[in-house]
């Protein structure tokens, strides 16, 4: 059985050879590398011309067929989009739009236990969020193809995806978070602009009152140095500081607060984390 799936389209030297690539995983197996570039299709040493079809119609049926025959969950999906123009013609932006078009005609959900999305368009991640099953989802992956793009999340949080799955990571920045929507996650990796002291204290609350919450990385533009107060005096080692409180329900961990500078151009330039510590360790 395909154990994961991953589309995505690569730029190699020049528009001319821009490609899609289809890996197919299967357990304990190298992966089914597919090549769909200019009218053909590579795979296994052997290549087919489709002379004027369309490759992004060529590749996104093999895909149909894949899912439509699919028993097993997915380990992962991972789906990767880039505006380019192919060989011939052929939109690489056009894929997202056929995607959903043939999940739709699959007419039931694709079974998945992680979701992973790269684009530099966040319509895309809606586009095939609501396609997953929110039974077998537990972690979704959204990343950029450009580290200054931004995104609005109010849609996302109404979805049941999103709702059950266990982990995210958001690697752009959120405009509008609201903290409330990330503590049911056991393990929560996000950028935005700043945060307020309301909201680290539910953070913080959350975290020293719950048993599932594991990791917390905020990503912040702006931080106020004078909302670490809130905590007391600090440990402090170079530009980081560190914070411990005491769970409420463990004996054996402690919460663990740190607050760091990160000097590199176009990223957040602080950081907050909150873990779980273990405190045999």
């Amino acid at each position: 059985m395909i154990r994961s799936c991953r589309i995505r389209n690569s730029k190699k030297l020049n528009l001319y050879l821009t490609r899609i690539a289809f890996e197919l995983v299967e357990s304990k197996k190298s992966p089914n590398l597919i090549l769909y570039s200019k009218a053909q299709r590579s795979f296994h040493g052997k290549t087919e011309f489709f002379g004027y079809r369309n490759i992004v119609n060529v590749a996104v049926r093999d895909l149909e067929l894949v899912l439509k025959f699919q028993k097993s969950i997915l380990k992962r999906l991972y789906l990767e989009f880039d505006n380019v123009q192919l060989y011939g013609g052929s939109l690489v932006h056009t894929v997202p739009i056929k995607l959903s078009n043939m999940f739709e005609k699959l007419n039931r959900n694709v079974k998945t236990r992680t979701l992973s999305i790269k684009t530099n368009d966040p319509s895309q991640i809606m586009r095939i969020l609501k396609f997953v099953d929110p039974g077998t989802l537990k972690i979704i992956e959204l990343s950029s193809l450009d580290d200054q793009m931004e995104i609005e999340i109010d849609e996302f949080v109404k979805t049941e995806q999103w709702k059950k799955a266990e982990g995210m990571h958001c690697g752009f920045d959120v405009l509008n978070l609201n903290v409330k929507d990330i503590c049911h996650f056991s393990s929560c990796s996000i950028r935005t602009s700043s945060i307020t002291a309301q909201e680290l204290g539910l953070l913080k609350k959350t975290f020293s009152s719950s048993s599932k919450l594991e990791y917390c990385r905020l990503g912040l533009r702006t931080f106020n140095e004078e909302m670490s107060n809130l905590w007391g005096p600090a440990n402090i080692f170079g530009s980081r500081s560190t914070w411990y409180f005491q769970m409420e329900n463990s004996d054996d961990k402690i919460l663990r607060i740190e607050t760091d500078q990160i000097p590199q151009e176009h990223l957040p330039q602080k950081i907050v984390k909150f873990d779980m510590v273990d405190i045999s360790t």
